[in-house]
């Protein structure tokens, strides 16, 4: 009986509880990211918006676990001021790069939304072309002419675009 005593009194060390939870939170997370992997790979999603999604979902995971730490070993009071100059400091950054941010959303949503598709026709920002490319930041389109215009998705969202219908000898 002693020696179970003394097993729960080490398990209750708050040392021992953040070893399991990492142990724990790392099979876990492992499960999730390879469970979730198979679930949108089964999906219409586009490959980067599927790694957008699992990555977050995991850092999410890791967050939540670095916190269980911090609270268990109450060091609240020395990474909550670092936390907190940390959200300015990425404040900071999200201005700094606010057009690439709201280009990879629009990119996002074009993706997810599949409003147009590779080989379509559109016309957007005064250009008229095939679409070769959409990834999460750009969208190219080859003009008649032969060429590679690279457009931003920020932009194509806010501006809209015309979707040309396919000609019909094109279709058969």
């Amino acid at each position: 009986m002693t020696q179970l005593n003394e097993l729960l009194a080490l398990l209750s060390e708050p040392y021992v509880k953040i070893i399991l939870v990492i142990i724990a939170a790392s099979v876990a997370i492992a499960l999730l990211s390879r469970a979730l992997g198979r679930y949108l790979t089964a999906t219409t999603l586009h490959p980067d918006v599927q790694v957008f999604i699992r990555k977050s979902v995991v850092y999410g995971f890791v967050f939540g676990v670095f916190m269980y730490i911090t609270a268990e070993l109450d060091l609240g009071t020395i990474f909550y001021p670092v936390i907190g100059a940390s959200v300015l400091v990425g404040a900071a950054l999200a201005l700094a790069v606010k057009d690439i941010l709201g280009d990879a959303v629009a990119g996002l949503f074009l993706l997810a939304d599949k409003h147009f598709n590779i080989g379509e026709d559109i016309t957007t920002l005064s250009h008229r072309g095939e679409i070769i490319d959409v990834t999460l930041r750009k969208t190219r389109l080859k003009t008649r002419e032969g060429t590679i215009v690279v457009l931003p998705n920020g932009k194509i969202d806010s501006s809209g675009w015309v979707l040309h219908p396919q000609k019909m000898e094109e279709q058969k």
